[in-house]
């Protein structure tokens, strides 16, 4: 059988891609995707599947199932990725993430930029200096002030009294 025209490809979305799209609901992600998904399969086959019903279902199902192992492992990821570290060892020397983030977004780019790549990233000046686009000891010189500057800034913020 020769594969399928336009036309007849848009006859079968149109019949069936409603109680496809149903069916795709039942994992979580994005089922009008996962039906287009394979619908497009459909259209790239030389030959048509022997029964082209089951065959969207398994191509819908396979896609959905994908979509919803990918959701999971992306929050995982994100999740672990989000989750705060504690800088200190005790609870009483530990930064509040929020005010420190809040701290660190508040700095000029040109500090921000070399204190993430330094510390988050691990890069070594000579790597930050290289990745920036500046010489070494600009880097360190912003490295330095930037530390002057958040530490300030936390100074301030740890020595207001929490309103009650």
């Amino acid at each position: 059988m020769p594969p399928l025209t336009p036309h007849d490809l848009g006859r079968l979305y149109r019949q069936h891609a409603p109680a496809l799209r149903l069916y795709a609901r039942q994992w979580p992600g994005c089922a009008e995707d996962v039906v287009h998904d394979a619908f497009l399969a459909l259209a790239r086959q030389n030959t048509l599947p022997e029964r082209l019903l089951p065959w969207l279902y398994h191509v819908v199902r396979t896609g959905a199932l994908a979509t919803a192992r990918s959701a999971v492992r992306r929050r995982r990821r994100e999740a672990a990725a989000s989750t705060p570290e504690g800088w200190l060892t005790s609870v009483e020397d530990r930064l509040d993430a929020a005010a420190a983030a809040q701290a660190l977004a508040g700095l000029p780019l040109e500090f921000r930029e070399v204190m993430v790549a330094r510390l988050w990233s691990g890069l070594t000046f000579d790597e930050v200096a290289r990745l920036i686009g500046c010489s070494l000891p600009t880097a360190h010189r912003r490295y330095q002030a930037g530390l002057t500057k958040l530490r300030k800034r936390l100074e301030v913020q740890c020595t207001q009294t929490p309103k009650t």
